[in-house]
């Protein structure tokens, strides 16, 4: 029985190659009318980052309808409540567009934080700044009162050089670059500027680190847009840069760089914060996830001297400008999802890119659909109702992406049941985005999104507008199939259980180096769907910056530390078998058993592919049952699988 039991578990480990959600086969549940209405939005009117306050905002024209009833299921719980508020912030807008790098994890087990904090008047917040926080000795520090810089600044990175260096940019006011550096914990950071010469000034940067050492340090950003009283920059309103530092970022050998291909020949702008970039040895990346354009991603093998480009979504209007116009003769063939016969599919200006250990590069961003059908007010329009997270690799080739996920169909419907766009707060982007990506030693794939709930228990009762939530998913085999994901907005996970629904999860981060058997995560909490610095422009209010180590074994992946066991070891049984009834399984838990120890049991195929989580949760020493229908499978071979303690049993069961 024991040769059996540890047959099946290396089976599984292998066969997790062919996981439960295939990007190839991943459905997205179907779009209710009232969320296929577009909206107004010019991209380049955000909020202005000088002390002078922000331009009009974009406007969501559509009729207010109540939302529908229905009960959420299937959403996966953790057992252990592990969210710990690391600090505040009242300036709630963290980016425009992509996530910045946000959070790191050494391999000394540090943690180390860092956002956008800013208290009132909104939307200037003069003491706006970056805020820091780190883990000593496995605890973090009390939240920071004030900035770090000397300078009002917004939209900070944070890396840490093989060395030690400590490293952050981010913009300042007057639109430059301030840099601050420190060894990892000393007390004094050393403020400079990244030698820029553009005359527009630059905003909203994006940091990595890597090269041959570790040293070098790698930033773009964006020339500062016309619609933020900047200018035109070698012809594109919005021109990403490339800077270099080869010493941790005392001295620059590359500033003012324009990448080839992304320059006044391919493209006429870019969006703010969209863009993002990542670093592993020599080889960089960099995303580039314009709407009204291609989606783009550069690779560069030798530390970014030169750049091989790649088009991951091709839009089919080349340098399109606001009011021009075409015809659907200029599109793709029409499909049924499309909203209008005029919208196109195209990025939210949300995305990341991540190399994995091989060098091989993966992006991840919202889809979204857009259109320009007035003619006549120099903006175009974009369909906030649209669902799904997009991902691509290198093996794809170009133009082609995989759907691998969106906004849950949580009562198992087929529908996602959200009446109007006006049940959305107005963030931009689609109803599954703000991705993040992170990888571990053993090659698996992790990326965390927020995505919108359906169900009138997500509701916000003031506003009538649905709460994100944030979720973290795994790959074991380098991006070809996903896990489940899982919501880490739960009751088990916050720090206020009972307003678990109510948590309004945005700008979720991973640490890009998964490590000790957990995915690093930070995110900002709210509880109110929605912003004030921009979009709906909600009363200001304190948003918690909150960090939560997910356990890899949450996202089903079976680490090497399971020890495979007899079924007898926890008197594992399932009955009737074969199945004629809905499945009974018994177990009993021994009396010396940890407290608190976790229980799993999840359904495997005759592929070793996971089918459901039948359980998890901490159920105490002793005897237990429950009973779970399977009437919905097809006739079969399955295996139970059960862990609980560091250790995993099995047993079969025939459905005919």
């Amino acid at each position: 029985m024991m040769k059996k039991a540890f047959t099946f578990f290396m089976c599984l480990s292998i066969l997790l190659s062919a996981v439960h959600i295939s990007a190839q086969a991943y459905r997205l549940p179907a779009t209710p009318e009232g969320l296929k209405a577009p909206a107004i939005y010019n991209r380049h009117r955000v909020n202005d980052l000088s002390n002078t306050g922000q331009p009009t905002e974009s406007t969501i024209f559509a009729p207010t309808t109540p939302p529908p009833a229905s009960a959420p299921s299937g959403v996966r719980f953790r057992t252990t409540a592990q969210e710990i508020t690391i600090g505040s912030t009242v300036y709630d807008l963290q980016t425009n567009g992509s996530n910045c790098r946000r959070i790191n994890a050494d391999n000394s087990g540090n943690i180390f934080g860092v956002w956008t904090k800013g208290g009132e008047p909104l939307p200037g917040s003069p003491d706006r700044g970056t805020a820091y926080n780190r883990t000593t000795g496995g605890a973090w520090g009390p939240e920071p009162a004030a900035r770090t810089e000397s300078v009002r600044t917004g939209w900070p990175n944070h890396v840490i050089t093989a060395n030690g260096q400590e490293f952050s940019v981010a913009h300042t006011g007057d639109s430059r670059l301030l840099v601050i550096r420190r060894p990892v914990g000393g007390s004094a950071w050393t403020e400079s500027y990244i030698p820029a010469a553009v005359p527009p000034g630059l905003l909203w940067p994006r940091a990595a680190v890597g090269g041959a050492n570790g040293q070098s340090i790698h930033v773009i950003a964006v020339t500062t847009p016309v619609a933020n009283s900047g200018a035109l920059y070698a012809g594109i309103d919005g021109h990403v840069l490339y800077y270099r530092s080869q010493d941790g970022g005392a001295n620059w050998d590359i500033v003012d760089a324009i990448i080839p291909g992304l320059d006044s020949a391919f493209t006429t702008s870019s969006s703010p914060d969209g863009y993002y970039i990542d670093a592993r040895g020599e080889t960089i990346a960099i995303g580039v996830f314009n709407d009204f354009d291609d989606v783009l991603v550069f690779k560069s093998e030798d530390n970014g001297s030169t750049w091989t480009k790649f088009i991951v979504n091709d839009f089919p209007l080349f340098k399109y400008v606001a009011d021009q116009g075409y015809t659907i003769d200029d599109l793709p063939p029409y499909n049924e999802e499309q909203p209008d016969t005029l919208a196109i599919l195209t990025s939210d200006n949300s995305g990341t890119v991540l190399i994995d250990n091989d060098g091989m590069v993966h992006a991840f961003y919202g889809r979204m659909y857009v259109a320009d059908t007035e003619l006549t007010d120099g903006n175009t329009s974009y369909y906030p109702g649209t669902n799904g997270l997009a991902y691509w690799n290198e093996s794809f080739g170009e133009d082609s992406t995989r759907t691998i996920t969106g906004a849950l169909d949580l009562n198992a419907d087929n529908t996602l049941n959200i009446t109007a766009i006006t049940n959305i707060a107005t963030y931009f982007y689609s109803l599954s985005s703000m991705p993040s990506a992170a990888i571990d030693a053993q090659g698996n794939l992790y990326v965390t999104y927020s995505a919108v709930m359906e169900g009138e228990e997500f509701i916000d009762p003031a506003d009538n507008q649905h709460y994100r939530h944030v979720y973290v998913m795994a790959s074991p085999d380098g991006g070809e199939t996903w896990l489940p994901p899982f919501d880490v907005n739960v009751p088990e996970i916050a720090i206020e259980p009972d307003l678990a629904n109510f948590i309004e999860g945005v700008f979720p981060t991973l640490a890009r180096n998964a490590n000790n058997n957990k995915a690093h995560l930070i995110y900002m909490q709210d509880y109110q769907p929605g912003l004030a610095v921009r979009g709906d422009s909600d009363a200001a209010s304190e948003n918690y910056i909150n960090y939560i180590g997910v356990d890899i074994e949450d996202l089903g992946l079976i680490t090497n530390t399971q020890e495979p066991v007899a079924a007898s070891y926890f008197q594992l049984t399932a009955a009737p078998n074969p199945l004629t009834a809905p499945l009974t399984l018994r177990y009993t838990l021994p009396s010396d058993l940890p407290s608190g120890s976790k229980v799993r049991i999840d359904l495997y195929n005759a592929l070793g592919q996971p089918v459901r989580r039948l359980f998890q949760g901490v159920p105490g020493p002793g005897d237990h049952q429950f009973e779970t229908g399977l009437a919905d499978l097809p006739a079969g071979v399955y295996t139970v699988s059960f862990q609980a303690n560091g250790k995993v049993a099995t047993c079969q069961i025939v459905k005919r």
